[in-house]
């Protein structure tokens, strides 16, 4: 990162100073106390006809929706139209019983416990391109037969619980998510170029299309063909989202409602989990922050704002290699200087050996793996977060380029590791290693699921490799990481076989805990 300069746009301008202008980029905006910054784009928003991206050009925002849904939600519970505390089945009868006592605050707070349909259709062989609808996420919801855990017991992020949410929003008011939200939010706000895309066909006028980079280095375009709302779904420009940004610290509409989103739900524990509603909440270098991510496609967002300091950053890119989280956070230490904390210092870095010995997987009581990656630089890092990790205590890890925003406490006495995110509770992983070696023939097979459907499971080996292949999908690798517990790590699913009796496994990962598939198709 350059030298921070007296003029924080000019620090900005140097954060992209090597940009290229012929490929895909951002637009990045501040606003603070009201008054727009900063507004300006790179790159282009279409590379066939070479338009250029700028605070106009519209994108998909993916899980930035979130925080939009959230307030037309709440809006409509404010107006009589719903109940937050009332059993999502009253608005969706045809839910599964086990969900009567999931609530719309559960859903738009994670804590329901309903799996995630994106990871329920991966297993059921759904691409990322499919266009799902929202009967189609209704009846593989209906499918289920359990919940990742009961509702309010912990955090577990779904997608799902939006898409229901939006649903549920639709059949009492009579509005699709679209137009409630155009007359109660995107009109009062003048967010003249935002909608909710029920259709993915639909023309989106100034839209930057998405773009990722597949072998050799060729663009494709990567636009989002999903036709569910609300976990996703919104188009909107910089401009219109500087205007949402401003109003979430200083509120014109919406005032209650947004208190609420900016409050961390409570388990049944008395926990707290960093998350409200569709806002992530936690402290960055000092100072109190709330924000979102949003992934889809070809699309990289991230909105941040500090309350306390009146100050939001909008990052919108359409690359999908683009980390909008680390630019904005980037540009918000432009325009606060000495506001922030300085970041703790480093350590030196410990021995290519020492940092070997910590490299592998971990597993919580929940079932939930992650693996620790030791790279070429010596480097450690955690297998899907493509950000290196550096020492900044005897036995603590955290992101370099953001030491509040994620951090590893090492016990040396057991060899766990607990888990601190800026926001929500910590998460205890035990060290994975099978004390002996294990026959894994006795896994393979061919596994169906009554919750995913007809698409088979098979588990194969071949010259000692062990695979795992859903509904026909390339097999990816498996490696025993207990007795009965088999993961892979390119697909970030455990399947485990315990206890020895049963004619299968359970599988834990993504979006979804506790999946039962079973060797003898006849007994679904």
């Amino acid at each position: 990162m350059p030298k921070l300069v007296a003029d924080p746009t000019e620090a900005v301008e140097a954060l992209f100073s090597d940009a290229p202008a012929d490929g895909p980029g951002c637009v990045v905006g501040v606003v603070r106390n009201g008054e727009i910054l900063f507004a300006r784009g790179w790159g282009l928003a279409n590379l066939e006809h070479r338009v250029p991206l700028t605070p106009t050009s519209r994108f998909y925002l993916a899980s930035v929706s979130k925080q939009v849904a959230a307030l037309a939600v709440l809006m409509a519970c404010e107006a009589g139209q719903l109940d937050l505390e009332a059993s999502i089945r009253e608005s969706l009868s045809e839910l599964p019983d086990d969900m009567h006592g999931v609530t719309l605050r559960h859903l738009l707070t994670h804590t329901g416990g309903v799996r995630d349909y994106l990871s329920l259709g991966s297993l059921a062989g759904v691409g990322p391109e499919h266009p799902w609808t929202e009967k189609e996420v209704i009846r593989l919801i209906c499918r289920q037969r359990g919940l990742n855990f009961a509702p309010g017991q912990d955090f577990s992020y779904s997608n799902s619980g939006y898409v229901l949410a939006a649903v549920a929003l639709a059949r009492t008011t009579g509005k699709q998510l679209d137009a409630f939200a155009r007359e109660h939010i995107f009109a009062p706000l003048g967010m003249t170029a935002s909608r909710f895309q029920h259709h993915h066909g639909d023309l989106v006028p100034d839209k930057a299309s998405g773009y990722a980079r597949e072998g050799g280095g060729v663009w494709r375009v990567a636009d989002s063909h999903l036709d569910v709302v609300a976990d996703g779904g919104m188009y909107a420009s910089l401009t219109d989202m500087l205007a949402w940004t401003a109003n979430l610290l200083a509120p014109r509409i919406g005032a209650a409602a947004l208190r609420r989103m900016f409050t961390p739900a409570r388990l049944t524990d008395g926990g707290a989990t960093g998350y409200g509603m569709g806002l992530q909440l936690g402290r960055h270098r000092g100072l109190s922050i709330a924000e979102h991510g949003g992934s889809h496609a070809g699309y990289r967002n991230h909105l941040l704002v500090f309350p306390t300091e009146g100050l939001g950053v909008v990052v919108l890119a359409n690359d999908a290699a683009a980390l909008p989280a680390v630019v904005a956070r980037s540009v918000a230490a432009a325009f606060l200087g000495a506001r922030l904390a300085p970041p703790p210092p480093e350590l030196a870095a410990p021995s290519r050996e020492t940092v070997r010995e910590l490299a592998g997987p971990y597993r919580s009581d929940d079932g939930e793996v992650i693996a620790l990656i030791l790279g070429d630089d010596g480097a450690l890092s955690v297998a899907g977060l493509p950000l290196p990790l550096a020492p900044v205590a005897q036995h603590t890890f955290a992101l370099r380029v953001d030491p509040d925003n994620f951090r590893l406490d090492f016990d040396p006495a057991d060899g766990s590791v607990t888990v601190l995110p800026s926001s929500g509770p910590a998460r205890r992983y035990a060290r994975c290693a099978p004390s002996a070696k294990i026959d894994c023939s006795r896994f393979c097979g061919d596994y169906q699921s009554g919750d995913i459907g007809p698409a088979i499971c098979r588990i194969r080996q071949d010259c000692e490799a062990l695979t795992v292949s859903f509904a026909e999908s390339p097999p990816a690798k498996l490696q025993p990481i207990a007795a009965h517990i088999l993961w892979s790590p390119d697909l970030g699913v455990a399947l485990n076989f315990e206890p020895a009796a049963s004619p299968g496994f359970r599988l834990d990962g993504g979006g979804a805990r506790g999946v039962e598939y079973l060797r003898d198709a006849a007994a679904l």
